[in-house]
Formats: C-alpha cells, structure tokens, sequence
C-alpha cells in the first residue's frame, strides 16, 4: 500500500468524483490506482503497491457486509496471526488482506481498536450510521497522511499534493512553520511546510462529522511501570524472544529481503537476526553498506571512524546466507536530481549529506529485486540505549556512593579529573534552567547566548525578524530544548514522538518501490525498553549493555567490542568540493528567486563558497563542520524554495 485519499462535505455535495479523480491523478506516481467509493457528500480512493504476499488480496475501498463501514489503508500489519485467530473468516490467511483484518477489528472494539493492532499503518473508516469519518495513523512509524479542513468540508491525503489537487485547497508556505523548521524550535508539532495542511501525528486518531474535527494521542505508554525479572539473564532472554519475533514480522515480504547495514550494534543487531531467521527457510539477505570512495583519509571526529567495511566484513563472515554489498558512491551530489526528489517527498531532504548515499541504496535493492528494505534507525533510543540516565537517577535520590563507583567504571580507570567529570554529568541534568544556562556557558564561552540558533542556519535576518524568531525562541526556551534531562524514558517517548519519518516512508516506497522498515521501532519492542531498569543498560561503566550481552555470540567480538561510532558520508568534503561547478550553478539559482532571497542568507552562503578550503588543507573536521551543517543544508533548503516558486 502507498497512498489513501478522501473528501468530506457536510452540507453540500459538489461534484465530488471530479475532486477524487483530481487527487487520484496528483498521487498517481503512489501505486496503481484502486476503485474509487463515493456515497453523496463522502468519497474515498486508494493506490496500492504489493509488499506482503497478502498484498494482492487487496481490494479496496473495503466495505463491510453491513454497508455500514468503508475503509481504506497504507498499512502492514505484524500480529496477523493473532488478529486473524479472534475472528472467523472463510478464506485461508494467507489471503486475509490487512485491510479486511482492519476493518474486522474496527467493527469489533471501535476507536479501541488501535490499541490491538500492531505494525504501521494510515486509515480511514467512514461510518454511514454515524455519518462520522475516522483516521488513525500507527505509533512512532507510519505512512504519512495530511488534511485539510473548514467549515464543512474535510480532505486528506497520503502527501500534500493530494489536498493541493482541490481547487479550494491553496499552494503556498507557511513561512511561520518554515522558519521553526530551519532553527529546529519545537512549538508547532503537527503543522506543515504548507498553509492550511496539518499532519496527523503519528500515534494518534481522528474524527470528522457534524460536531467538528476531534484529535486524540492513544499511544501513551505508562512511563512509571518497569520491568523487574529476578535473575539478571531473564531480561537478556525476554529481549531476545520478543526480538526475534518482531524481526520476523518485519521479514513477510512478497520478494526477497535486504538491508541497510552498518558496522553499528543496531542494523548488526536485525541483520544478525534476520539472517538467522532466514537461514532455516534457505533464504538469502542481501546487505547493503555505505562507504567512502577507496583510499578516503579525510578528517572525522576522534571518536569516529570512516569506513565500515571491516566490521560488516567480520559480519557477513559470521552468517552463510548474508550478501554484502559496499556500496561506493564517488563523484555523486546530494544536488543531483532534486526536483524528482521534492516531487515525491515535497520538503527538503534532512541530514542533507546522506541523501546520496540512501538513494544509491534503495536503488541498487531496487534493481535486484528486492522490496524490503530493512534498517536499525531508531535504535540508539530502545534496543541500544546508553543508559544515561543512570547516574542522575542515582544522585537525586541521594546514593553518593554507587553515583560515584558508576562515574569511576565509566572514566575507565582514567584520572581523578576524569570520575569528577563524569560526575558532572550526572549532576548537569538535574540543574535548573538558569544554573544549567550559567555552567554551559562557562563550558563553553564562545557559544552565542543571544540568538543561538544564529550561528547554525543560513536564515535572512530580516526574515528571522519578520517571524519574530528571536522572541518566540525565548518564550519556547530555546536554548534548553536540547539540554539533557534527568528523565531520560520521557525524553525517549517524546523523541520517538517527534521524529515523524512518515514522509520518507511515503515518497520512498514511491520512489523506489521498496518499504523501509525499522524493527528497533516496533511498538511492542518500544515500550518493552523503555520499561527495562537504567541498569539494564549502563553497569560498571559498560553502555549499550543490554544489547552487547544480548548479541554475545551472534556478532562479531569486535563489533560488540567497539566503543566508536561510524561517520555517515564521511568523505562528504570532498564531494562538496567536486561539485564546485554544481554548487556554482546553484547558488546563482538562488540569488535569481525572490523567495531564497527573501528567506535565505545568500550572502553569508556566497562567502562561505568563496572561502571554502581545498580538501588538502583541511587539518581537522571542525574547520569544514560548519559547510555540514550551515552550507549544504542552506543549499537544500535553497533548491527546495526554487522547486516551490516553479510550481511543479
């Protein structure tokens, strides 16, 4: 499934096939195109791509014997097996769809419902006897799904073009979401690049009818509750059971398999599963990894390393059945064909220096026929968490002594400076605000109090005055939104909320034709670790514990030994430099559209450009780190607005 759509009008009903078949035709590139259910003032459509082999059982609008309900999803369901014991149906289940076990459920426990079903999804339910439309997209992963409403009228889609396709449906920015955006202050969570379009937040659920538009989070799990097993081996073993059960729901796939590895605990970690899944069904996985061009030297942090290949070397060593692919990607720019990108993702690309590499991935499994690409996103805030929160907790509650034998296991046997500071640590979460502002700065002497965001993002400062950045950033705490705090579960679930990747999942499962999938994201492995004790994965100064004892035997010592992490696009310097003619052409793009002008600090960009140091005298990362994180994202944001203001 790729993409549903719908239009609701209360009191009048124009011609609502034409509108359907214009928001059908903009989101024609999701998938081959389904019947389309219209009933008076209602109508619902659907295109559809097969993932899972139940995929093309698929038939959709889907309406229930009774009439009373119509339904149509994006949606993968990974407790098949349970849903379709509870009820009764005259087919095999091999070839239930998952809309028709959707629907099942809905007629079954209603809006509760949501809190049966696991996997990642977005629907809609139109309820004739209600006369009431309900959405519902899954927690943390989940396809997109946007919508559009006033008086009387209520639309949504899979992606915004869908709702730009009504002729009362306005293109044009929000300016105020896009400035949050680009100094990444939190205060307009479900809003849009686009005016009059909101997101439907991942774990939350939606109704439209006669007594307005009503929006509720169902996804809240019980922060307080832990988990507590009495032996110490018990947790590594209920992890590793509800593990490999959630890699081998996240494996149903029509095609074969492949995935996105690095030498890092988290893809190891699914990689490792997968295969061993696989293995006993003589079934292959297909390894992709990312690495720099051959001979790559160039600068990284000290606790960084470049090139992954000898860890996922030691890893494709270890399973029989796992096919590793270096994927090398020399001489290619995160500028190349951006206007196709923004047509189907319709935002700029985050993490900007990656793109190149993802794509090159999700192209190569592509052509090899697979469409089910696996990853380890997520992983670092459930299956490897730190466990930072460790040592706070042990100082606010008043337990000196094992606070400070945690901060001398985690200095490693280094001096009595280094337990001091890890102490410090410990103790900076609690702070209050004020105190904490006072000691970062001294920390840290030459970091901008005033206006801090500044010194990161290519924004005008007239624009930045226009939207009142640097008030609304002091009345949403700006400058301790990303401080650490001592609740560390709740900084998980928020982050998990936060980090909406909707958008992704559905512009490339049309792009490519592959469904990314995220087990360390899975629901049910989520609230399993967010409920372990901090212990369980900080002890004795060994962080990620829960995953290094989970994985003994299953990864390679050195993987599970290793303390550093990979750089992502390492050698993206150097292809920066490369692409000076590229970057040239670009930049004089942006001076020649009012809207980059008006948005964009052009001139501090072009002085970046004309400064910039050839890679060989470069000494270390810091000197280029600001073209990472100002320059190139300016770039993208740059030929995002041209691609806007073209109105493609």
């Amino acid at each position: 499934m790729t993409a549903i759509f719908g239009l609701f009008h209360l009191d009048h009903q124009p011609v609502i096939e034409t509108n359907l078949a214009r928001m059908n035709s903009a989101l024609a590139h999701h998938g081959q195109e389904n019947s389309i259910w219209t009933d008076g003032g209602v109508g619902l459509g659907q295109r559809s791509m097969d993932f899972t082999p139940q995929d093309q059982f698929e038939r959709q609008p889907l309406v229930s014997a009774d009439k009373q309900f119509v339904l149509i999803a994006d949606a993968r369901l990974d407790n098949r097996d349970e849903l379709f014991s509870h009820f009764q149906f005259s087919v095999p289940n091999l070839q239930i769809p998952d809309s028709a076990l959707i629907l099942r459920a809905y007629q079954t426990w209603g809006v509760d419902s949501l809190q049966r079903l696991n996997g990642v999804f977005a629907f809609a339910i139109w309820d004739a006897h209600a006369q009431k439309l309900f959405l519902a997209r899954s927690p943390i992963a989940a396809p997109g799904l946007v919508y559009y409403s006033s008086p009387g009228t209520f639309a949504f889609a899979t992606r915004p073009s869908g709702l730009h396709a009504l002729p009362f449906v306005q293109r044009a920015l929000d300016e105020t979401h896009l400035a949050n955006m680009m100094i990444m202050l939190r205060s307009d969570f479900p809003a849009t690049l686009y005016r009059d379009i909101t997101r439907l937040p991942s774990g939350h659920w939606l109704t439209v009818g006669r007594d307005g538009v009503k929006i509720e989070a169902y996804w809240r799990p019980d922060l307080k509750r832990e988990i507590y097993f009495a032996r110490d081996e018990e947790y590594v073993e209920a992890f590793n059971d509800l593990f490999a059960r959630v890699v081998s729901d996240h494996l149903r796939s029509a095609t074969p398999v492949s995935i996105q590895m690095s030498g890092g605990l988290d893809s190891a970690t699914v990689a490792a599963t997968a295969a061993r899944l696989l293995a006993p069904r003589g079934e292959r996985l297909t390894a992709f990894t990312e690495v720099p061009r051959t001979g790559f030297a160039g600068h990284t942090f000290s606790d960084r390393y470049a090139d992954e290949t000898p860890l996922v070397q030691a890893i494709a060593a270890m399973y029989h059945n796992l096919d590793l692919n270096l994927m090398r990607t020399d001489g290619q720019s995160f500028l190349n064909n951006l206007d196709e990108m923004f047509v189907y993702l319709e935002e700029p690309f985050r993490n900007t220096s990656n793109r190149v590499w993802i794509e090159a991935i999700l192209r190569e499994a592509g052509q090899r026929g697979s469409r089910v690409l696996l990853d380890g996103a997520l992983g670092n805030l459930t299956i490897s968490w730190n466990g930072s929160g460790l040592l706070p907790g042990l100082i606010r509650v008043g337990q000196w002594g094992p606070a400070f034998e945690q901060a001398r296991a985690n200095a490693r046997g280094r001096s009595s400076l280094s337990i001091l500071r890890e102490l410090g640590r410990g103790v900076l979460p609690l702070l209050p605000n004020p105190l904490w502002l006072a000691v970062n700065w001294l920390r840290h002497p030459a970091w901008p109090t005033s206006q801090p965001w500044a010194a990161y993002v290519a924004i005008h400062p007239d624009f930045a005055r226009a939207q009142h950045l640097a008030e609304r950033s002091r009345e949403k705490s700006y400058a301790t939104q990303f401080r650490p705090k001592a609740d560390t579960r709740q900084i998980r679930y928020e982050t998990l909320l936060n980090l909406d990747g909707g958008a992704y999942l559905s512009a490339y499962r049309a792009m490519f034709g592959l469904d990314m999938r995220t087990p360390p994201a899975d629901v049910r492995l989520v609230e399993f670790c967010l409920r372990l004790p901090e212990d369980q994965y900080l002890h004795h100064g060994e962080a990620r514990r829960l995953i290094r004892r989970a994985m003994a035997g299953q990864l390679p010592a050195a993987v599970l030994a290793n303390r550093r992490r990979g750089l992502q696009a390492a050698d993206w310097y150097e292809r920066l430099i490369g692409a000076r003619v590229q970057v040239a052409k670009t930049l004089t793009q942006l001076e020649h559209s009012d809207l980059a002008r008006r948005i964009l600090d052009l001139k501090r960009l072009r002085q970046m450009f004309e400064e910039m140091p050839p890679v060989d005298q470069v000494k270390n990362f810091t000197e280029v780190g600001p073209y990472r994180l100002v320059f190139e994202p300016g770039l993208m944001l740059g030929r995002f607005l041209c691609w806007f203001e073209a109105g493609a």
